[in-house]
This record gives C-alpha cells, sequence and structure tokens, in this order.
C-alpha cells in the first residue's frame, strides 16, 4: 500500500512529473525533481543522503549539499502529501502497484514477453504498442546531474529495445508495409545499430524491394573511419574473467547473494551488484569466484575490465569500450571515434544477450557509467575501495575481514593442513596478526609455503619485529599480482596516494591516538580542523576504503591499515605535531567530559574549576569503549607531554560520573596510578589531589579498602596543601565510604560530618548533599534512626529541586535503607523499586546493584525468603555484569541466607561457601555472618 495519497501517479517516461487525481503536482525546479527521479528510480527503497548527493553533484558537490537535499526533501514531502520517509541518513519514497509509469511499462513487455512463449504475438504486439505510447519523450527530459544522465540514457536503450521487440512481431505478423519509413527514421537516428539496419532490410525484402535492402539509408551514411561493423564468422564466446585461487575459502554468504542477485530469470532493469572494502580484503578474487559460477546462466560470455581506479592513470571508459568491442566481434576500423557512439555501438552489440560484465577496481560511478548495457538480458558486477554512491545497484555487498576460522582454514589451505595441527595456537595467533585480512593471510601463507622448514612460532616473532609487519618488501609477490598490489603497505598506498593534503594529514594523524575509534568530534579536534572540512575528508578517506564507519559519523581502521598510517605519520609528521595532535584531542575530550559532569551533578562547583579547554563540549558517549578511549589518550599524551598533566588529571576527574555510571573503576587504576606519578615528579600538587581522589574512588569500588585509604590520605594532604577545598570535600566523602566498607561506623561518622562541614564552607553544596545521603547506612548502624530519617528528607529535596537524577536516587535509595530498619519493609520494597527504576533509565548501573541488594534483605527481612531469593539470583546477575566484587559477595551471602531459609540446603550451601571465600579475600566484615549461617546447615547427607 502506497505511503502517498490515494490517485498520485508519478511519470519518468519523459518530463519527470506527478498528478493527483489528473492534477498536476508542483515538484519545483529541475534539480529538485532530479532527487524525485533517483527516489522513484529506487522505489521502496532506502536512498542514502550520500548517494543522493553524488547523484546530483557527481564528485564536486557545493558545501551546502546536504542541507540543499534536506530542502529539498522536505519541500517534496509537502508537495507529495506523504510517503517521502526519513531513514536515518538516507530517504525512501513509497510508491504503491500502478503509481509511476516505468512499472505500468515494466509490466506491459513481460505481459507481452508472456504473449509470445504462449504464441500469441498479436496480443505481444498490441501490450509493447500500449508500452511504447507511454512515452512522452526522452525519459526524465531536462534534468540535471550524473544519476539522471545514467538513468536517461539506460531508458533510452530500454525503450529502443522494446521498440525493435516490437518491429520484429510487425513482421512476422506481416506488417512490413508500414514498417519501412519507421525503420528508415530509426536508421537515421541510430547509424551505427546493426539490428536496426537488419530488420529495416527484412521488411525492404517482404515489400518485394530487394534492390533497396542491405543499402544504407539516405542520409545515414557512416563516416568512413567508422565503417558499418561486422563480426568476424565463428566469433568465440567472450570469456576474460582472469585467473582466481583454487583455494577460496569463505564468503558463502556472500557468494550466496551475488548468485541469486546475478541469477534472476527475468529482470525487468539491467542487475548491478557492486562489491566493496578495503584494499587487500578479497573484492576482485570473490566477485571473479561468483563470475565463475555463473558461466552457464550467461552463455554468451563473460567481459572483465580491470579499471585501475586506484591509479594515478585510471582506465579510460574509451579505452575499456574499444576492448570489449574488440571481444564481440568489431574491428578497429569499424571502432567509432566518439566515445558516445562507441558505447552505443557497444549497447547495440550486447542486446539481447546474456553476458556477464565484471568491473574490477572502479573508481567512481562516472568511470562505470559508459560502460553498463543497456538490455535486462546482461547483468553487471563491480567492485570498488569506493563506496559508488551514485551507482544504481541492486545489491551491495561490504566485505568485512574474515572470520578467524575462515582465515584460519585460509592459510591451511596454503600452508598445509598438518602444520596448522602440528601448532594451533601459533597459527591462530597468526590469522589475529593478520587482522584477517586476505591479502595479508596469503602473504604469510605464501612466504611460509616456500619455507616448510620454518616453525609458525619463529614466523610469528619475525612479524612482532616489523612496524608496520607487512611492510615493503614483505613477502614474495602473489600469482595475478606482479605489481604493487602484490604487498600489503603497496595495495594499502595505492589508495592513499590519491589524497590530498588535507586528506592525507587527517589519515595520518588519525593513527596518532592509541584507540579503535573517533568520532566526527574527536577526528576534527585532532586535526585541529572545522567539523565541515573534517567531516569531508573523513567521508573521502572512507569511500576510499581507508577507513571504516560503524556507526554514524564515526570511523576506525582496519589493523593493518592503522599500522600502515601510523608508518605515513612517522615519515611526515613531527614528533611536535603528533604531540600538539594528541593534546588537541585531550582538550576536546576534556571538554566534552566537563559538559557530561555538569549535566550529572549539576550545580557541581567543580565544573568551574577545571582547566578552561579550547575546544567547546560536545555530547559524551558515556560507554565503556569511550571511556577507554578517553584513558589511552590521557596516558599518551602524558608520556608526550609530563607538563600537561593537570590537563589529563582534570580529564580524568570529569570522567567521575561516567565511571561511577559504568563501573569501569577497573580499567582506571592503571592510568590513574600513572597520572599520579606525573604529578609527584612535576609537583602538581593539585594534580596529585585530584588524581588521587579518583584513584581512591576505584579502590574503594573495588573493595581494596586498604590500599584506597593510604591513597585517599595523601590526595587529602595534597588537595589541602592546593587550597582545593571542593576536592576536597569529595575525597572526604570516599574516606568515609571506605571506613562503612570496614564497618567503623564511628570513623565513618566523623568523616561523614567533616565533608559536610567542607562543603558547606567552600560553596559545595552537592558534595554536602552527597555526604549526607551517604552518611544514612552508618547513621542507621549508629541507631540514630531520626538522623538518618532527616538525612535522607533533606537529600531528595535537595535532590530534586537541582535536578540532580542521581542524587534523587540515590536519596530513595536510602529511604529504602531506612524504612527496612524500621520494620516497614513493604515501604522498603517500593523505595527500591524506584530508586532501581530512576537507576536504569539515568544509566546508573551500580544503583541498580545497590538497590537490588537492598531489596533483597527487605525481602528477607519481611520473612519471605522465597521473594528474596528470586530477587538475589537478578541481584547476583547484575553484580556480574559489573564486575563488582563487593557487591557480588554480600549478595552471594544474602542469597544464600534466603535459601537457607528456604529450606533448599544444598544452594545454600553452595551460594554461602562462594560468599564466605569472596568476604574473606576482600577482607569484609559480613564474613562471620555468612560462617555463621554456613555452619547453622545440617550436614551433607542429613
Amino acid at each position: 500500500m502506497s505511503g502517498t495519497r490515494p490517485g498520485t501517479y508519478f511519470s519518468l517516461l519523459g518530463p519527470v512529473q506527478a498528478h493527483r487525481d489528473g492534477s498536476p503536482l508542483p515538484l519545483g525546479p529541475p534539480q529538485q525533481r532530479a532527487l524525485l527521479a533517483m527516489l522513484l528510480c529506487r522505489r521502496n527503497a532506502v536512498v542514502g543522503l550520500d548517494e543522493l548527493i553524488d547523484g546530483l553533484w557527481g564528485g564536486e558537490p557545493p558545501r551546502s549539499a546536504v542541507g540543499t537535499v534536506r530542502s529539498y526533501a522536505y519541500r517534496l514531502r509537502r508537495a507529495l502529501g506523504g510517503g517521502l520517509l526519513t531513514h536515518g541518513r538516507g530517504y525512501a519514497l513509497q510508491v504503491g502497484p500502478g503509481e509511476l509509469d516505468l512499472t505500468r511499462f515494466d509490466e506491459l513487455t513481460t505481459r507481452a514477453r508472456a504473449h509470445v512463449s504462449a504464441g500469441d504475438p498479436e496480443a505481444a504486439r498490441d501490450l509493447l504498442a500500449r508500452a511504447l505510447e507511454m512515452w512522452r519523450g526522452p525519459a526524465l527530459a531536462g534534468l540535471p546531474g550524473p544519476q539522471a544522465r545514467i538513468q536517461r540514457e539506460r531508458l533510452a536503450e530500454l525503450r529502443l529495445s522494446v521498440l525493435m521487440e516490437r518491429v520484429e512481431l510487425d513482421l512476422r505478423l506481416g506488417g512490413h508495409g508500414g514498417l519501412v519509413a519507421e525503420l528508415t527514421g530509426l536508421c537515421l537516428e541510430h547509424p551505427l545499430n546493426d539490428r536496426l539496419r537488419t530488420l529495416r532490410d527484412a521488411a525492404l525484402e517482404r515489400g518485394g524491394r530487394e534492390r533497396e535492402a542491405r543499402t544504407t539509408p539516405p542520409g545515414a551514411e557512416a563516416p568512413a573511419a567508422a565503417p558499418t561493423p561486422t563480426a568476424p564468422p565463428h566469433l568465440p564466446v567472450p570469456a576474460q574473467l582472469p585467473y582466481v585461487p583454487g583455494d577460496f575459502t569463505g564468503r558463502a554468504e556472500a557468494v550466496r547473494d551475488l548468485l541469486d542477485a546475478l541469477a534472476q530469470t527475468a529482470p525487468e532493469t539491467v542487475v548491478v551488484c557492486a562489491v566493496g572494502g578495503i584494499g587487500g580484503i578479497g573484492k576482485t578474487t570473490l566477485a571473479v569466484h561468483a563470475a565463475g559460477r555463473l558461466r552457464k546462466h550467461f552463455p554468451d560470455g563473460q567481459l572483465y575490465a580491470n579499471l585501475g581506479g586506484v591509479r594515478e592513470d585510471p582506465a579510460d571508459p574509451a579505452a575499456v569500450l574499444a576492448g570489449f568491442l574488440r571481444a564481440l566481434g568489431v574491428t578497429d576500423p569499424a571502432l567509432p571515434e566518439e566515445p558516445r557512439e562507441r558505447a552505443a555501438l557497444y549497447r547495440t552489440r550486447l542486446a539481447g544477450k546474456r553476458i556477464l560484465l565484471v568491473l574490477d577496481d572502479a573508481r567512481d560511478a562516472a568511470q562505470i557509467e559508459p560502460l553498463l548495457p543497456g538490455s535486462p538480458t546482461c547483468a553487471v558486477l563491480v567492485t570498488s575501495r569506493s563506496t559508488l554512491s551514485g551507482l544504481p545497484a541492486a545489491r551491495r555487498l561490504r566485505l568485512d575481514v574474515l572470520p578467524a576460522a575462515e582465515a584460519l582454514a585460509l592459510l591451511g589451505r596454503i600452508v598445509g593442513e598438518e602444520r596448522i595441527a602440528a601448532e594451533p595456537a601459533e597459527a591462530a595467533a597468526l590469522v589475529e596478526r593478520c587482522g584477517g585480512l586476505p591479502l595479508a593471510v596469503r602473504i604469510a601463507g605464501s612466504r611460509l609455503g616456500t619455507r616448510p622448514a620454518w616453525k609458525l612460532a619463529d614466523f610469528l616473532r619475525l612479524l612482532d619485529g616489523r612496524r608496520p609487519a607487512f611492510g615493503p618488501g614483505f613477502g614474495p609477490a602473489l600469482p595475478g599480482r606482479d605489481g604493487p598490489e602484490g604487498s600489503v603497505e603497496a595495495c594499502f598506498r595505492l589508495s592513499y596516494d590519491l589524497l590530498d593534503a588535507g586528506q592525507a594529514r587527517l589519515f595520518r594523524l588519525m593513527a596518532v591516538p592509541r584507540t579503535s575509534t573517533l568520532d566526527l568530534a574527536s577526528a576534527a579536534a585532532l586535526a585541529g580542523l572545522d567539523p565541515a572540512e573534517a567531516e569531508r575528508h573523513l567521508e573521502r578517506l572512507t569511500a576510499l576504503g581507508l577507513l571504516e564507519s560503524p556507526a554514524s559519523l564515526t570511523y576506525r581502521f582496519h589493523d593493518l591499515l592503522g599500522e600502515f598510517a601510523a608508518a605515513r605519520s612517522e615519515e611526515r609528521d613531527s614528533p611536535g605535531d603528533r604531540t600538539a595532535a594528541l593534546l588537541r584531542l585531550a582538550d576536546h575530550m576534556l571538554a566534552c567530559a566537563r559538559e557530561a559532569y555538569a549535566a550529572e551533578r549539576p550545580g557541581h562547583p567543580l565544573v568551574g574549576l577545571l582547566t578552561p579547554t579550547t575546544a567547546r563540549g560536545a555530547s559524551f558517549e558515556a560507554g565503556p569503549p569511550h571511556i577507554e578511549a578517553v584513558l589511552a589518550v590521557a596516558v599518551q599524551s602524558l608520556e608526550a607531554r609530563p607538563s600537561a598533566v593537570g590537563l589529563i588529571a582534570d580529564t580524568l576527574l570529569a570522567l567521575d560520573p561516567a565511571l561511577d555510571g559504568s563501573f569501569l573503576w577497573a580499567a582506571l587504576l592503571t592510568p590513574a596510578r600513572r597520572v599520579l606519578r606525573t604529578a609527584e615528579e612535576q609537583e602538581d600538587l593539585r594534580a596529585a589531589g585530584r588524581t588521587g581522589f579518583l584513584l581512591g574512588s576505584a579502590l574503594t569500588r573495588l573493595g581494596r579498602f586498604d590500599e584506597a585509604e593510604a591513597a585517599l590520605h595523601d590526595a587529602e594532604r595534597a588537595a589541602a596543601a592546593a587550597a582545593d577545598e571542593v576536592v576536597r570535600t569529595e575525597i572526604l566523602i570516599c574516606r568515609a565510604v571506605a571506613r562503612q566498607g570496614r564497618a567503623d561506623w564511628t570513623a565513618a561518622d566523623a568523616l561523614y560530618r567533616e565533608a559536610i562541614a567542607a562543603g558547606t564552607a567552600c560553596g559545595n553544596a552537592w558534595g554536602a548533599t552527597n555526604a549526607r545521603s551517604n552518611s544514612v547506612s552508618t547513621l542507621l548502624r549508629l541507631r540514630r534512626y531520626a538522623e538518618a530519617a532527616e538525612a535522607c528528607r533533606l537529600s531528595l529535596t535537595a535532590a530534586r529541586e537541582g535536578g540532580d537524577r542521581y542524587g534523587e536516587a540515590h536519596a530513595l535509595y536510602s529511604l529504602g535503607i531506612v524504612a527496612r530498619q524500621g520494620g516497614r519493609a513493604a515501604e522498603a520494597i517500593a523505595r527500591h523499586r524506584e530508586s532501581a527504576e530512576l537507576g536504569v533509565r539515568g544509566g546508573y548501573p551500580a544503583l541498580e546493584v545497590m538497590n537490588l541488594i537492598s531489596e533483597t534483605a527487605a525481602h528477607l527481612a519481611a520473612g519471605h525468603p522465597g521473594e528474596a531469593a528470586e530477587c538475589g539470583e537478578r541481584a547476583l546477575a547484575a553484580t556480574e555484569r559489573l564486575g563488582w566484587r563487593a557487591a557480588q559477595a554480600r549478595t552471594l551471602r544474602l542469597l544464600g541466607t534466603a535459601l537457607a531459609e528456604s529450606g533448599d540446603h544444598a544452594r545454600a550451601r553452595t551460594r554461602l561457601t562462594q560468599a564466605l571465600a569472596h568476604l574473606e579475600a576482600l577482607a569484609l566484615p559480613e564474613a562471620a555472618e555468612a560462617s555463621a549461617v554456613l555452619a547453622s546447615l545440617a550436614p551433607l547427607g542429613h
């Protein structure tokens, strides 16, 4: 069912038009109508924004291209009244049955061919005549842009092919008398079309005008330089596919997709499949392998051309056409000089034939356009490092690296399965070192294959001693790759050499930070570029296969491409340039983390006390990959410039809310210790206090209380010396939490009181509120129930008034504890569930864990061990996801207790034994409680 309004009808077979209930719709200027035409040609499928831009402007779009396309889409949506949908960075136009003239044209021609097959040529002829009457002039008349040109020529060839089918049926039905004038005009219009000449001669002969047959129509004399082409007798079927290695391995799904797409029985138009991916990924091998399996489906032959898309001198389409025409029987004297005439002759030669074209290593859609056939009996398989966004492909495959099992199988087929079996671990490490890149696996295998006495372990050590591992001169040239593509580095360099200076610089600098992925804003900061300029460069790098884009505006290297880029940076960029790039990235990361800190802890004065940044803050992704990237860049920046320790310490400090939410505290330990050591070496007390606080926080969360207290003691002393009272407030809170973990309630109470006083004195109201909320457990242990309840009330009020989601959730958690201690189990459970829900919505998994544990305790207190056991199992799963050992130990104790009270002593014994091992390892006071419950269980066997 169409998404456009009922009664809407679109026309492509002439000027592009749209009507509703017979009235024309305003479609705007020619370029806007060209956009509509692209969407109609790909009706009901998503067309990406990049593809639309490429189709409208080609390789040199204006800077305003994105905005222009979106403006056109908005206007078309208003004009059409629906049906034009946005999908991510693309659009899809919903078109129902019978709402497009091209669809009706295809339906009529399909029905006509069915009538021919059924022996009813008269009905077939009438249907073809009706189909041709739908044309109102040249298709897509007057529309600008390369995509409109491609479609216009394709549709013109389609119309001519159908017209000739109708003429042949007229001849079969005896209608030759009225055909001579029509065919004479067509021969004048298409002087190089042999099929039209043959049909005209047949019409003349059947009308008794044999003497006029086999002569050139008046006015259609072929130029002397391009006589009528003739095919030599017994012309062999072209079979141009190159050699493909007999050890082709894997890619089963990709092969199946290509075979299904290319082997259609009656396609309505030429099927084009595009295979993309980085250099060395195996595009050519896959394409030739698939094409070889399709020989029977294309009995008239296979044409192949290497278009040299990544070379400085890519193949000229006119020269490729000449080669194809020679393979199709056209002699050199008969080759037209003019490229458009050559393309027309080529399409004529292909008309009605079942031929598969393999166009390897294409540069762009413009290079491919003249080589596309017009007859739907042909099919095209294209490979390219470029994304070819302007190509009207029916199926697109973007090859990824080989899975480990397939890469290992390929290596085994090259070097011998017995060598893989002899050193399985080393073989797995080798294919991992190759990054799953088929070219690298082949090169490594070929080298090992010529050295049968070598051990795989020795070869691995050789690789590990090289940077990059597959650099110049490594390994033999591969069969069929005599030139530079025979090595991994040379293969990559072909794409690199196509970059302009700005693109090449960004490519090199992207390899400087030790991170797997960078988003657009980070890449722009790294290179010191405006985001719009950086995006253009990054999209060019992605289009050439030098970068991958796993998500919108996110970019990464393949491992070996990253090594190649790093080597180029070592060659071209000075150490100062690389250090400056790292510091720009660190500055950007601090700016983003500051924005996130301000959002998570509204009103916290620390936001204004962080190192000022040049960059403006952007959105901050708080997931593990991004946090780990920030930590890696922080350490790397410090290694490059130790004096930047203040900036780096603040970057880590600003991660505090993100670390609290993700519970990646273990990942922080090594970077924090490295930064702290540098701060002490640089005698930067402020940086030492801030980093020491974060290190102590991590150790406290991980239950390593002795280490935490030592780190926090030093951090407090440094913060006091630096008069960093806002941070000192946070240190006091963390020290109190550590004493709480040791069940030293009196010391914890004193530290909480000191933190509240310090926070109030220095204007850190957020810290004072946090100290008050955290103190609730201590106050309850000290039996100061009224104070605990008041602390909860004050904390909840302050959090809600300040819009502090985390503070509100934590205050509700504390209220749950107070309710449980007061014997109000149902209220406690409700509070914990409310807090946990806020924690999940806000992205605070640690709070979810805390509430599940406390809810388990509330069920136990209410005398409901079954519900406690169920909740405890959920809490245990959550603690395991976070890797929170102290919480896991406490959960196991509660779960074991619940199972014991339920009478399930076998499972209770298992859980309590596990709890005791964890609690004793962490020196937590609950070990005695777990031991007591365990001892109370009936002995085994009773």
